[in-house]
């Protein structure tokens, strides 16, 4: 009995005690750090796909818009040929009928 007492009062004893459960403690905590990791490792290829995926319907959709608009300028463009022709005609209507006021 006195050699279990003399044991446990050992600072040896205790000292081999705290490093067995430091080590324990330490192995847990890499155990769980590499399981976050992985799940960050996941996590982060799933927001590059989602992101990927995000760009080409970004990109997709900014095409389309440029071709509306190419499509929306042409349209002017051909409205404005058009007004420039009515502008003329109505120009030369005016000066002919002004001619006739004045040869009145």
């Amino acid at each position: 009995m006195e050699i279990a007492q003399e044991i446990a009062n050992s600072q040896a004893v205790w000292a081999f005690c705290c490093i067995i459960l430091a080590a324990a403690v330490i192995r847990e905590m890499r155990k769980e750090n590499i399981e976050r990791e992985k799940e960050l490792k996941e996590s982060n290829s799933v927001a590059r796909a989602e992101a990927q995926r995000r760009e080409e319907r970004l990109l997709n959709h900014l095409d389309r818009s440029n071709e509306i608009q190419q499509q929306t300028s042409t349209a002017l463009q051909s409205i404005q040929r058009t007004m420039i022709t009515i502008e003329s005609r109505v120009d030369r209507v005016e000066k002919k009928i002004y001619r006739k006021r004045e040869d009145q």
